[in-house]
């Protein structure tokens, strides 16, 4: 004859909020892990590619200003010093003064352009293909995490490694694997039942899980990279900021050709 277990109510409503607790952690490091790892990536190559052109011709234009506005310098210095300019040491003194930066330059924006290419495949992911990896991605946290699961083992961390790696790539084969093997090593995600003590402790642990990483999605979403999405959202905000960058080229230009008439005099002189 079987008998009914009643448990303490106290008890009952503590194992239901701390299983609650442990949904929502895997809810928050889902959400941070989805904009850290896509979309503050996916939000860089846009903004890249419609606003970023026109920034990397800014930055050369003022490089080009600087440089001849150094040249200008040098032949100043030079005749201050009764010193008959050479053009090819100059220029080689201008070399060593601003390849360094301008290299640097030139690379990362090689890095850009190759990390577009090779997220490109992102941008002909649809929104429900990414809406199941979060799902199963949120299902396996909560599973695989050594952050909520206090008792993994080492393959749980292994797994749980392969998980992050499957995430960042978009791995869905790789993510439909791992659920499975999941599935055959646990079958239950949630909590186990546990004295008061540990339930209370576990509790407080989630608590500040969930406070920490919402205080990191919000940093994310107050982060600088976050804000350019307002302004790739935006037409009016994006065609100002197209407009204030090409104000800012043309300016440089303009004192660039006054840069030049003030170099032509003192080569002349």
């Amino acid at each position: 004859m079987s008998e009914n277990i009643t448990l303490d109510p106290e008890y009952a409503d503590l194992i239901l909020e701390v299983n609650k607790l442990k949904d929502t952690v895997a809810e928050k490091i889902a959400t941070r892990d989805m904009l850290a790892f896509h979309m503050i990536p996916d939000i860089e190559n846009d903004y890249m590619m419609k606003i970023g052109v026109l920034e990397n011709e800014s930055f050369m234009a003022n490089m080009k200003l600087l440089r001849i506005n150094r040249k200008i310098e040098l032949y100043k210095e030079n005749k201050k010093h009764n010193i008959v300019p050479n053009e090819n040491d100059i220029e080689e003194q201008l070399d060593l003064e601003f390849s360094d930066i301008e290299d640097e330059y030139a690379e990362m924006q090689d890095d850009i352009y190759f990390d577009n290419e090779e997220d490109a495949i992102t941008d002909e992911m649809t929104s429900e293909f990414l809406k199941l990896i979060n799902i199963i991605y949120k299902n396996l946290i909560k599973k695989l995490s050594p952050l909520i699961n206090f008792h993994n083992t080492r393959l749980d961390n292994q797994l749980y490694e392969l998980l992050e790696k499957s995430y960042r790539e978009l791995d869905l084969t790789m993510m439909s694997k791992l659920q499975i093997i999941c599935e055959q090593r646990k079958n239950d995600s949630n909590f186990a039942i546990g004295d008061m003590k540990s339930l209370k402790k576990t509790k407080k642990v989630y608590e500040n899980l969930i406070d920490e990483n919402e205080e990191i999605i919000l940093n994310i979403k107050c982060s600088d990279t976050y804000d350019k999405k307002r302004i790739l959202e935006n037409e009016k905000l994006l065609n100002k900021a197209k407009e204030d960058i090409n104000k800012e080229i043309e300016k440089i230009n303009e004192e660039y050709k006054k840069a030049e008439k003030e170099l032509k005099k003192l080569m002349e002189s």
